[in-house]
């Protein structure tokens, strides 16, 4: 009798081990390695300084790293790979470029669930600065519009390159741009109509795009601390009585950043990227945008 039970266990503690072998060994299933799947979100950054962080003294790289973090605290559930490819200086046309001789932006973008980009500053900028040398605001102005219908075809040529990349159920998000002149120049509302005529085919492309989504920080890093209409009259006036008709000279100084200009979002360092404070609010914008448009349940 007692050998028999010795051989009964013997046989059943094979049985075990054997069961126990077999699920170690056994490959996942469909069905897990897509749960495994659904839990990874990569983000990819592209742009320009703004993506790199110019300006953040924090070391959080600017509205990307602090994006990311309240991510993770809000979406535990979740593992995040995130990359930045944002380099200072970069128009549109650049950007496109950096892609098509990157092979690992385009691998990265094929597997992304969040592409953001910041685009447009540049573009703008290099029109204000080659046209600051004219006569009128209104000359001004007719120059940026000419050149809106440029800046929209390398928009397209990018979002398209970019859709073409990335996967079906990603979210391509695009921030707006912002006046950082304003403070010092508030008389010159022609450059808030600059930025807005760039910012409108920002938005117009951008919601063109499968899952695309716009977010704007014109007013809050425009304007800064003055937000109320009573602030921006006041200082208005106040620009008039000091600067009168701004000159070319003011002008050439303000658009390349050598004023110091005393807004609370952008960096003194510069007087044109946005500061912590700016950052803060950009990343802040961009995941109530992430939350809003329930991304997380498309995967």
């Amino acid at each position: 009798m007692k050998v028999f039970l010795k051989i009964l266990t013997a046989i059943v503690l094979g049985f075990i081990g054997v069961f126990v072998i077999s699920i170690i060994l056994t490959p996942k299933s469909n069905n897990d390695a897509k749960q495994e799947s659904s839990q990874n979100i990569t983000v990819v950054f592209l742009g320009d300084s703004l993506t790199y962080g110019v300006g953040d003294t924090a070391g959080e790289h600017g509205y990307t790293g602090r994006v990311m973090k309240l991510l993770k605290k809000t979406y535990p559930q979740y593992k995040f790979s995130s990359y930045d490819f944002g380099k200072p200086g970069d128009r549109s046309d650049q950007i496109l470029k950096r892609i098509n001789q990157s092979s690992e932006q385009q691998q990265l973008l094929k597997k992304t669930d969040l592409v953001i980009m910041t685009v447009g500053g540049n573009d703008l900028r290099q029109e204000l600065l080659k046209n600051a040398d004219t006569k009128s605001a209104s000359s001004l102005t007719s120059s940026v519009k000419k050149s809106s219908a440029k800046y929209e075809t390398s928009l397209k040529n990018l979002l398209k390159r970019v859709a073409i990349l990335r996967k079906s159920k990603s979210s391509l998000f695009i921030f707006g741009n912002y006046n950082p002149t304003f403070v010092n120049m508030a008389s010159r509302k022609d450059i808030n109509q600059d930025v807005k005529l760039y910012n409108a085919i920002n938005k117009k492309l951008v919601k063109q795009q499968t899952n695309g989504y716009y977010i704007s920080i014109f007013r809050q890093l425009t304007y800064g601390q003055y937000q109320t209409s009573k602030q921006i009259k006041k200082l208005t006036s106040e620009d008039l009585i000091a600067n009168g008709k701004v000159g070319n000279k003011t002008q050439k100084s303000v658009l390349s950043g050598s004023i110091k200009i005393k807004n609370d979002y952008i960096s003194q360092a510069d007087h044109f990227h946005p500061n912590n404070l700016g950052y803060d609010y950009m990343a802040k914008e961009l995941f109530k945008a992430v939350n809003s448009n329930n991304i997380w349940q498309k995967k």
